[in-house]
């Protein structure tokens, strides 16, 4: 393509390691596959810089609130200068300030930069932002305020993008936050002697982590859960679990790197996220953590919330549940592996679903949006 005075076709930022942020390297990804030239830029979560032609990671060592904010914009900020882009991408509300100065920056007359937002969440409903008064109205203003330079949204879900469209009347276009199309082996030869529950992400409030310790309570010894992730919670559920007697029977992995996410999934039975209803962010969420479970061909138990229930139903994959009922998601559980038979069946329903909710199919959607800027 090609560059005139800019240097790039598209400069990605986001205010997370691009190492854990799969949606950002996606992006990436079908971007430098399509011909376009590209970087993503974020943050270090260790410290370590990584300065690479389509990959910058600055280090950033505050871990949140102002500091972070304010070391993220000093260290993004420069190098987001050194690459002029004919389009943005802030990758999410925390990065549309750096985002918009690089718009005025580099637009020329009648050659301004295009501006796409990604807004992955309801971020006026995101519950960490919500529990912080003084954050939530500076954050909310923020987002107010900036809308005005954006040329486009990309989100995660049609219920959102309905919303977003309705508030802002931008063009919006739905990129599901699936993972790339993988392969692992249908689970025929798993042992039932032992059935692990799976849980992947972040170790935060608002995630059910809490039920999901309670509910081997009234589990057969046999079933054991796993935590695929990290995150502020761990020392509080490591302590619930010794509290129960149940350290034995939860297993905290860690976290593990984007391409390694499924097939460490793949070791489970099944895939679990009681996300509770603490407002529209979550009650329209359509996490890529859901995706991942399906695409390890893991079945699944999830909150009864629309879009999730929607997919389920759709590819009969599993069961949605109270997220606050114990009993209720117990009995799904039981039901789910009462027979190998009829886990297996689930598990061949997870793999067909896979073939249609993966990346190959949603980027298109996403290389259509950027050519729409063009």
């Amino acid at each position: 393509m090609s560059k005139g005075s800019f240097g790039l076709d598209v400069l990605i930022v986001v205010s997370s390691d691009p190492r854990y942020d799969t949606r950002s390297t996606k992006y990436l990804s079908a971007l430098l596959e399509a011909g376009f030239k590209a970087k993503v830029v974020g943050i270090s979560s260790d410290g370590t810089a990584e300065k690479k032609e389509e990959l910058v990671r600055a280090p950033v060592s505050a871990k949140g609130g102002k500091s972070f904010f304010l070391e993220f914009y000093q260290k993004v900020i420069p190098e987001m200068y050194r690459s002029p882009a004919k389009i943005v991408i802030a990758g999410d509300l925390f990065s549309l300030p750096p985002a918009i100065i690089n718009k005025h920056r580099y637009s020329k007359g009648a050659k301004p930069v295009k501006l796409i937002y990604d807004s992955k969440e309801l971020y006026e409903e995101l519950p960490s932002l919500k529990a912080k008064r003084t954050s939530f109205l500076f954050w909310n203003l923020v987002e107010k305020s900036s809308i005005r330079y954006v040329d486009a949204v990309l989100t995660v879900n049609q219920s959102i993008a309905d919303i977003l469209e309705a508030r802002w009347h931008l063009p919006t276009s739905v990129v599901m936050n699936v993972p790339d199309l993988s392969n692992p082996p249908i689970p025929k030869d798993k042992s039932f002697d032992k059935i692990f529950l799976a849980f992947s992400g972040g170790l935060q409030r608002g995630r059910g982590l809490h039920n999901l310790i309670n509910l081997l309570t009234v589990l057969p010894e046999k079933y054991e859960l796993r935590f695929v992730g990290d995150g502020v919670l761990r020392k509080e559920l490591e302590r619930q679990a010794l509290s129960l007697e149940l350290e034995k029977r939860v297993h905290f992995v860690g976290r593990v790197n984007n391409s390694e996410v499924v097939n460490e999934l793949s070791k489970s039975h099944i895939g679990i996220y009681l996300m509770e209803n603490t407002g529209l962010c979550h009650y329209l969420a359509l996490p890529n953590k859901f995706f991942q479970f399906i695409s390890a061909r893991l079945p699944v138990i999830v909150s009864n919330f629309p879009e999730m229930e929607k997919i389920v139903n759709q590819f009969q994959i599993g069961f949605v549940v109270d997220p606050s009922n114990i009993e209720e998601i117990a009995k799904a559980v039981l039901e789910l592996t009462k027979d190998e038979g009829t886990y297996h069946k689930l598990a061949v329903n997870c793999e067909k679903a896979a073939k249609v909710l993966n990346w190959q199919v949603e980027k298109e959607k996403f290389l259509k949006a950027v050519r729409n800027l063009v």
